[in-house]
């Protein structure tokens, strides 16, 4: 598959032509990155079945490629949104895409939304791949381009904090947590063992002190591991793709602000959020500590694996 021969250096040289004020990429840092489009330990590149001939994803991507290459941001888009809606989801694919909205976003034919969307883009690929620093570093950059603006016209910067839950949960992989819990639930075992059969004084007391640190990181792990799974199933990454998404009640109604409560009546272009529940054409989000309504046109879910 050209995919796993293709350079993803296009998507990184987009983003190092359009200047410090939008986004930008360490050359070497880009070069040890991503000098491969799928470099080794990296997720295979997944499709919803039947969904687009090898051929065709093939002949997409090139032309995408190709067109970021020279600048024709629009046309690379348009082929990496088509490679999106068929179901292809790898990280690469979803950083050149995000390359291709920084462009238009900085070109004289930029469109509302277009930082909201290479936000989204970057955000997709750290979801996949979550060790990638030109990514983060593209996400800051196009987030504090997008506050930047929002200052410029007068709008206050707004930045949500995500829930404590959230954020001990999310130090860490679900596997990860599990992955603690299992070498908690051994250490214990060996912790008992050395209580039980240990003939001396300093072995039953290594012993004890093994029990207690492997009991400790079992709880921790398997905790956190289930509220990572609850989470996983519960909710799904999103990242808002307007200039603001307004925040509404469970009828539509936009929500009013009365004595500075709610804080915030809007959640500003490139904010990540959880979509909790749909019905119909709105959805319900967690947006830090504010859980509320919004359209779900103004926002972009981040494809999983």
């Amino acid at each position: 598959m050209m995919l796993a021969r293709a350079a993803r250096a296009a998507g990184v040289c987009a983003l190092l032509t359009l200047g410090p004020e939008i986004a930008s990429a360490h050359p070497a840092a880009a070069t040890a990155a991503h000098g491969n489009i799928a470099p080794a330990g990296a997720p295979a590149p997944t499709a919803s079945t039947g969904a687009v001939a090898p051929g065709s994803l093939d002949a997409g991507l090139a032309r995408g490629l190709e067109a970021l290459k020279r600048g024709a941001f629009q046309n690379a888009i348009d082929e990496f949104e088509l490679l999106a809606d068929h179901g292809f989801v790898h990280p690469d694919l979803s950083f050149n895409r995000g390359a291709a909205y920084v462009g238009r976003a900085g070109s004289s034919h930029a469109r509302p939304g277009d930082l909201g969307k290479a936000a989204a883009a970057f955000s997709e690929v750290l979801f996949l791949r979550g060790d990638d620093e030109v990514a983060e570093a593209a996400l800051d950059r196009v987030r504090n381009e997008i506050a930047r603006r929002r200052a410029r016209e007068g709008a206050e910067p707004v930045a949500a904090r995500p829930s404590l839950a959230r954020a001990v949960v999310g130090l860490l992989r679900e596997g990860a947590w599990c992955m603690l819990a299992a070498l908690g639930s051994v250490l214990l075992t060996i912790g008992l063992a050395l209580r039980l059969f240990g003939q001396r004084s300093p072995t039953r007391l290594a012993g004890a002190i093994a029990g207690a640190l492997g009991m400790t990181m079992l709880l921790l792990g398997a905790g956190l591991g289930i509220a990572a799974n609850h989470y996983h199933r519960t909710s799904t990454a999103a990242v808002v793709v307007v200039s603001e998404a307004r925040l509404l009640d469970e009828n539509g109604v936009p929500v009013r602000q009365l004595d500075g409560v709610p804080e915030h009546v809007a959640i500003p272009e490139g904010a990540g959020l959880y979509v909790l529940e749909r019905r119909g054409s709105l959805v319900r989000v967690e947006w830090g500590t504010t859980y509320a309504w919004v359209s779900s046109s103004q926002i972009r879910p981040l494809a999983t694996p």
